[in-house]
């Protein structure tokens, strides 16, 4: 079969713990939500401020809040993918007025009971990190939050600002915000050892590819978006071909290395949105969105020949046979793997080493 330049790179197969983390759609919803809650909120508070007159940082920050955070929802709406870089950036607009309300109470106009009730809302900014950032990059992120605050007090008191009940509040606060981020740094890291336990039970122990668990979780969401959104999904299952004659003539360490060269050579080949899977023995899936099929099939014959140039001594050569199918609306994931494994099959019989499809 012909090679045909499609671009593809390599890239790493190992989705991030994101695809079996439940928060992942959840937080999208609940933005969808928050993010008009809160441009609702700075209009009512810019509204009801004007009789009592506006400080300076909220005369600047709530028109900014309010139109912010109503794009950001509606770009949210629109885009769902967007939520990369939507959902850390409301959490910046959110820390940065935060920060500047407290810096000009800290250091211009001390509120007469010890701390502004803005102080109430800095725990937010530390669990919308660790939602929205990784845990080391989060806690980097809140402990130099909380520093930062530390200084414009510091700052505050060389001032001459702060009296006994600001000294008394202030204490509390930064006590109580160092608890904050300690327990959020326990919780989290309890979240992800749960979650690279469970990524463990979908690791096939050999190869390091996902295993047949792993394929039936993802084709169930895989073809919901093709019955939804008409996209295209494309399934390939290849098996080596007379693989019992290497376990049977160099034994099974050798079989074992040369199923881990296949899987490394899969990696070579794939996207990054693709993902291969070992079923079993010999035999592996690729599961690639956004494929039709007469890519998919340009692309198995580019699998195919990088398997038979794999150089794994003392084995002379290898070959796959490759079954190719395209998901149809009405596919469920059984029907879909069946019409895969059929082409597979005839693959087979009409002299392997080959392509088919089904």
């Amino acid at each position: 079969m012909a090679r045909v330049g499609i671009p593809y790179t390599g890239g790493s197969l190992y989705p991030t713990l994101e695809l079996l983390d439940p928060l992942h759609p959840l937080r999208r919803r609940t933005a969808l939500w928050l993010l008009p809650l809160g441009a609702l909120l700075a209009l009512v508070a810019l509204a009801t401020s004007r009789a009592v007159g506006l400080d300076p940082v909220d005369r600047l920050f709530l028109p900014l809040l309010a139109l912010g955070f109503s794009l950001l929802a509606l770009a949210l709406w629109r885009f769902p993918h967007t939520s990369t870089w939507v959902l850390p950036l409301a959490h910046g607009l959110v820390a940065t007025y935060l920060l500047a309300t407290l810096a000009y109470q800290l250091l211009f106009k001390p509120n007469p009971l010890g701390l502004s009730p803005a102080a109430y809302w800095v725990p937010f900014v530390y669990f919308s990190s660790f939602l929205f950032f990784q845990t080391q990059q989060a806690v980097r992120l809140a402990l130099l939050y909380l520093l930062t605050l530390f200084l414009l007090s510091l700052m505050g008191a060389f001032r001459g600002h702060f009296h006994a009940e600001h000294l008394n509040a202030l204490a509390q606060f930064f006590g109580a915000n160092l608890a904050y981020v300690g327990l959020l740094y326990m919780l989290v890291r309890v979240k992800e050892g749960y979650l690279e336990a469970q990524m463990d039970a979908y690791t096939d122990p050999l190869t390091g590819l996902r295993n047949r668990r792993y394929l039936d979780l993802v084709l169930e969401r895989e073809l919901f978006r093709v019955r939804r959104y008409g996209r295209p999904l494309s399934l390939m299952i290849l098996d080596l071909d007379h693989f019992k004659q290497v376990n049977d003539r160099y034994g099974h360490p050798v079989g074992d290395r040369v199923l881990k060269t296949l899987a490394h050579c899969l990696e070579g080949q794939l996207r990054q949105s693709d993902r291969a899977v070992r079923l079993g023995g010999e035999e592996f899936a690729i599961l690639l969105a956004e494929t039709p099929l007469a890519q998919a099939v340009r692309l198995a014959g580019r699998v195919r020949q990088a398997v038979a140039a794999l150089k794994v001594p003392p084995v002379a050569g290898l070959s796959v046979s490759i079954g190719v199918a395209e998901a149809r609306p009405e596919d469920s994931p059984l029907s879909l793997l069946k019409r895969a494994d059929e082409a597979l099959y005839q693959a087979k019989r009409r002299g392997r080493n080959r392509v088919e499809v089904g």
